[in-house]
């Protein structure tokens, strides 16, 4: 009766336990492997056990405490069966089998499970590098309209600020001052347009046509637009521009639009710094060797003291060294030995 009372008691303590074994799985099969000993009530509990440590616990564990709980079957089968050495071999093979079984699906309910979470936690990376790759595709697209802002609109107004300057400061005829008034009219309209054109660059991302870009956009500049810029920045400053015998049209697109930036870049800067200054333009090259571009002008007499003028000098050269880089060549800006301003450039001839 002691043992009996004693299987009960435990085998039902041991039902009650169900409860905790995922959390402490091992201490749950251990209690089983004490109680399994001499009780016949938790019958299929170390089954039980040895599945919940194959899908708790790593491998090595659960084969041995699958075997422990194995050996652990073989008194209780000779002390409830009177011993017969067959039947309880025969039980045994059952036990080490059913064993096996529940071990087995164990760990391929691990498996799954970490394969799972991997495939879980690559889709959260994915998820947050597809995040990141946005932000910082957004970034460079501001970037590049902060650029050419800079670029387009610098250039424009520094016209419309010389020119306007001139007309308070200079007495001249009635005539000339239409003249002037008229141009400076005509540049105040094209900056207008230009700046339609870089917010129209806003809106393409929602309104615009296939790539992103707009269907009405007016092109961007190239080489062969380099004698107009000259032609118009003439008005205002003496230029003298030598294109080395380089057919301007044949010069392809994307380098000739970064060509074209540079030259626009060292105009704008002459006038800023060097109002009267006379400024050169040379550009030279060939398919097989690349083009070559430097713009030239004089230093200012009165110099201004470092940090008196424009917060944001120095941000059309960073945006140039940019573009000249993406496209495989390379800027430099110099002050040569004669108190002269050389803005210097190399871009290969063929797109990359």
């Amino acid at each position: 009766m002691g043992l009996r009372a004693a299987d009960v008691a435990f085998g039902l303590v041991g039902y009650v336990a169900l409860w905790w074994r995922r959390r402490w799985p091992l201490a749950f099969a251990g209690y089983i492997l004490l109680v399994s000993v001499f009780s016949t009530l938790v019958g299929g509990l170390p089954f039980v056990a040895a599945f919940t440590v194959a899908v708790h616990r790593n491998w090595p564990i659960a084969l041995v405490t699958s075997a422990l709980l194995t050996l652990a079957a073989w008194p209780s089968l000779v002390l409830y069966t009177g011993g017969g050495t067959t039947s309880v071999g025969v039980l045994m093979v059952v036990v080490a089998v059913l064993m096996l079984a529940a071990t087995g699906w164990g760990m391929f309910i691990r498996a799954r499970r970490q394969l799972l979470a991997s495939l879980r936690g690559r889709a959260e990376r994915a998820e947050r590098s597809r995040e990141e790759h946005a932000r910082l595709a957004r970034i460079a697209e501001r970037q590049r309209i902060a650029r050419e802002m800079h670029d387009v609109l610098a250039h424009r107004l520094s016209l419309l600020s010389l020119q306007a300057g001139a007309l308070e400061v200079t007495p001249v005829p009635d005539d000339a001052v239409t003249e002037a008034a008229a141009a400076i009219r005509a540049t105040t309209h094209q900056a207008l347009q230009e700046l339609r054109s870089v917010v129209r660059v806003l809106r393409d991302d929602d309104a615009g046509g296939p790539g992103g870009e707009s269907s009405t956009a007016p092109p961007q500049p190239v080489a062969a637009d380099l004698p107009a810029l000259v032609a118009e920045a003439s008005a205002a400053t003496s230029i003298s521009a030598d294109w080395a015998g380089v057919e301007l049209a044949a010069v392809p697109p994307d380098t000739g639009r970064t060509l074209y930036r540079i030259v626009q870049e060292g105009l704008t800067n002459a006038r800023k710094h060097a109002p009267s200054s006379a400024v050169e333009v040379s550009v030279d090259g060939a398919p097989d060797r690349g083009l070559s571009v430097t713009v030239t002008s004089w230093l200012p007499v009165d110099r201004p003291a470092p940090g008196s003028h424009g917060a944001g000098a120095g941000t059309g050269l960073i945006g140039l060294r940019e573009r000249a880089a993406l496209a495989g060549g390379h800027v430099d800006a110099a002050v040569t030995g004669d108190d002269r301003f050389r803005l210097s450039a190399w871009l290969p001839w063929a797109d990359r």
